[in-house]
């Protein structure tokens, strides 16, 4: 929190007379000092400070966003990765995506199907869901359609995890494969290590 917006509240919590709808310590913000004016020093509002409305609006903003990015890994990487909780829509995506990366990253041998199979199998994937996933194995989604609409639905997580499981991480294309996902969804560095750390092999 800047130093404006600090001393904002510090004064607010100095006036305990006031009567209800009244806030002295920000109505005195919004009035330019005249000793600032006759100095030529620098008024309040030329600092940025604004009207009273904007000074809260400005001090519960950063409080939020300071909030979220302590958070930022929680709120971006899901502990768990359960397709069940995901739409019937958003599943398919993630299935056609993981098929999509199979293709790109791996050999796509039957030994690297079933092991994604496996995979999905283990985070809910459904048998519907691993039909879609087995047709789309025969008729691949272009990367970048599915790269936007995964972005669009939010599903940023659970694509790279999948691209991280799909990959052929023995050979470089595959590893290359996956840290391209992550740069393309713009994933946060922290949370591209938490993913790595317990999906990526």
């Amino acid at each position: 929190m800047n130093g404006g917006v600090l001393e904002a509240f510090n004064r607010l919590l100095g006036h305990h007379a006031d009567r209800d709808g009244q806030a002295s310590a920000l109505e005195e913000l919004s009035v330019e000092p005249e000793d600032a004016i006759s100095s030529g020093g620098p008024a309040r509002r030329d600092r940025g400070l604004g009207l009273p409305q904007e000074i809260l609006q400005r001090a519960l903003a950063q409080k939020i966003l300071d909030g979220w990015l302590q958070n930022r890994n929680q709120v971006l990487v899901p502990l768990t990765l359960r397709l069940g909780q995901l739409r019937a829509d958003d599943v398919e995506l993630l299935m056609r995506f993981a098929a999509a990366s199979l293709h790109l990253a791996s050999s796509a041998d039957q030994e690297a199907q079933a092991a994604v199979t496996r995979w999905l199998r283990s985070i809910g994937a459904v048998e519907n869901a691993i039909v879609v996933f087995e047709r789309a194995l025969q008729a691949p989604s272009a990367l970048n359609t599915l790269l936007d609409r995964v972005l669009a639905r939010h599903l940023d997580a659970y694509a790279y995890a999948i691209a991280a499981m799909a990959a052929d991480l023995r050979v470089v294309s595959g590893r290359l494969y996956a840290d391209f996902v992550a740069a393309r969804l713009a994933l946060p560095a922290d949370a591209v290590r938490s993913i790595n750390r317990r999906f990526r092999r």
